[in-house]
């Protein structure tokens, strides 16, 4: 079995090759540093399996990589072994393709399990990882029923707000008297029970 192994950090590759190594015996590793190093490095090799490491300082924007490899390589599983527990870089992972994601404080058992599901075509994510995707979920449609608290005109009052208009702007935009624009926004505050902006742009832009 070939196995891709990339990570910036060398020790984490070490480290994660000599288990490898211990868990599967014909193991190959190829070992980068980054993606774009690895098909460098390794322009010929196909593995049938890339463990993608992120830190704890990886942006959004690097689970691109997923789907980059996936593009050239659709049949290799991708396994993404993060720094830290993400709901948003778990989401992106997976629709990009990746067939797992992981924490890399995951106990080595967790590991063990995740590699031998992806090489039998499974999709695996630790129940950690599954409670947060289930708690995000919870809070997704909790706020959903906050929102449908509000009226059709409230509810484009209540995001011209959180673009920072004033109310005039919005009597302006809405046609309506600005006695009218500031009861609304008595109504929306009241209803979502909420005191300030930061707040409303949090549930409203989330």
């Amino acid at each position: 079995m070939i196995i891709a192994s990339i990570d910036r950090h060398p020790i984490i590759r070490k480290g994660l090759g000599l288990f490898l190594q211990e868990q599967f015996e014909s193991a190959v590793l190829l070992e980068s540093e980054s993606y774009e190093s690895f098909i460098k490095s390794f322009t010929n090799q196909v593995p049938d399996l890339i463990i993608l490491g992120f830190t704890e300082e990886s942006n959004i924007c690097e689970s691109e990589i997923v789907r980059i490899a996936k593009e050239k390589m659709p049949d290799t599983p991708v396994v993404v072994y993060d720094g830290k527990p993400r709901y948003e870089m778990a989401v992106y992972s997976l629709v990009a393709g990746a067939s797992a994601y992981l924490v890399k404080n995951s106990c080595l058992n967790e590991l063990v399990k995740c590699l031998k599901s992806v090489t039998q075509g499974k999709r695996y994510m630790s129940d950690d990882v599954m409670d947060i995707l289930l708690k995000q979920c919870m809070k997704a449609a909790i706020e959903k029923e906050r929102i449908a608290l509000l009226s059709e005109e409230e509810l484009i009052i209540a995001r011209l707000i959180c673009q920072g208009l004033p109310s005039d702007e919005i009597a302006n935009i809405r046609s309506r008297k600005i006695s009218v624009i500031n009861k609304q926004k008595l109504s929306i505050y009241k209803k979502l029970e909420m005191t300030n902006v930061v707040e409303l742009r949090n549930l409203i832009l989330s």
